[in-house]
């Protein structure tokens, strides 16, 4: 992987940055998902760290300097108003929020050498009265040594109830693992939960607590940008859930940093300025719309009633990449027919069935529930 970004470095002083365009493109796989470039972000906000959504408005922060919100119109990606709370931060990476406080993660440790890493508390009422007086949150990992520093940089947290969910960014294993603290001001030490094999580097997260969903996002050795979606989950877990992640369609050099939701399946996303393998690439805002995957698991369509009358049959995601929901407690048998009439999938029922070994294409998916009826949902495989 060193030799490729070596080589790809050497291709791209060479290009101009026309044919830089071009070479973005070449290596922005088909099958990513299409993101929507709104506009580039203003020079103040070159070092846009975090997303989210207050008030009516969608606010960003730099990573460095003084900590100042600024209000982005999500049509022109323009600076519609801004707040400074406090004349300094290091590192602010994050900005997560629940009914009654913001938080404010400055935790960034690109290099692995800091020790003050902690998370600014502000009441919501105090913000309303632009009274910016924080609580601290202090928090160290108790598995980071000198030889992993590098894994325990920390770019994305959510907040779950009364604990903050921090998942870290590593650089040596380009994956992510996901530990937990308190909610309130104190020193911690973080409790490693899960890790997830996002093959690549997580730099934003927003979690929706009702709906089991937690969408990630981050970027791969070459600063090819991607999301990592969870869903159906139990509590403080993945078990149990459908996870998948996939590229966004923007191409190299693009390093995504917050992301943000308000209804689950439309989704806005920042990248900072970068200068780096001798790519330019100017800060941005973009809009993904998600609900071709997550629109049947939020507002689940294809659902049907047993037809014996003892309940719905709750069938999602549709269309599917491979792993697909249905209601175990209600059926006996399912089975999965093809266009050509054909059988190509026969299960006892359980929660979730895979069908990433079908081809894609329209199926007919038959439920047989436990008081002898049947019935059929149309699905489609990606």
């Amino acid at each position: 992987m060193k030799h490729l970004l070596i080589l790809l470095s050497f291709l791209s002083l060479a290009l101009s940055a026309s044919s830089q365009s071009f070479l973005s493109r070449l290596l922005t796989p088909k099958s990513s998902i299409h993101a929507d470039t709104i506009g580039n972000l203003p020079p103040q906000v070159e070092g846009t760290s975090s997303l989210f959504f207050l008030d009516g408005r969608y606010w960003t922060c730099n990573d460095h300097g003084q900590l100042t919100l600024y209000a982005l119109d999500t049509t022109t990606a323009a600076i519609v108003d801004s707040i400074t709370l406090a004349p300094y931060i290091y590192d602010m990476e994050e900005v997560s929020q629940d009914d009654n406080y913001l938080y404010f993660g400055d935790m960034g440790d690109n290099n692995g050498v800091r020790d003050d890493l902690h998370i600014l508390r502000l009441s919501k009422t105090d913000f309303a009265m632009r009274n910016f007086v924080f609580d601290t949150i202090c928090f160290s990992y108790p598995d980071r040594n000198d030889t992993n520093a590098r894994n325990f940089d920390c770019e994305a947290f959510v907040v779950a109830d009364t604990v903050l969910l921090l998942f870290t960014k590593q650089w040596i294993d380009h994956g992510t693992d996901c530990y937990s603290i308190p909610n309130r001001a104190g020193t911690w030490q973080a409790r490693r939960l899960f890790s997830l094999a996002t093959d690549g580097m997580v730099t934003g997260a927003c979690y929706q607590p009702e709906h089991r969903l937690l969408v990630l996002c981050g970027y791969n050795s070459l600063c090819i940008p991607f999301l990592y979606i969870a869903y159906g989950f139990e509590e403080l877990s993945i078990d149990g859930g459908v996870c998948q992640r996939e590229l966004l369609s923007l191409g190299i050099g693009c390093q995504t940093e917050g992301i943000t939701t308000v209804d689950g399946k439309h989704y806005y996303i920042t990248c900072e300025r970068l200068e780096r393998y001798g790519l330019s690439n100017p800060a941005q805002l973009f809009f993904v719309d998600l609900s071709y995957i997550l629109g049947s698991y939020l507002d689940p369509v294809e659902s049907v009633v047993s037809p014996a009358g003892h309940g719905r049959l709750n069938v999602y995601p549709n269309p599917t990449y491979g792993p697909l929901h249905v209601p175990s407690h209600l059926l006996e048998c399912v089975e999965v027919i093809d266009n050509c009439g054909r059988m190509v999938f026969v299960g006892s029922a359980a929660d979730f069935i895979d069908l990433s070994h079908l081809a894609a294409g329209n199926y007919v998916l038959r439920l047989n529930d436990k008081y002898g009826s049947t019935e059929t949902v149309r699905i489609v495989k990606k």
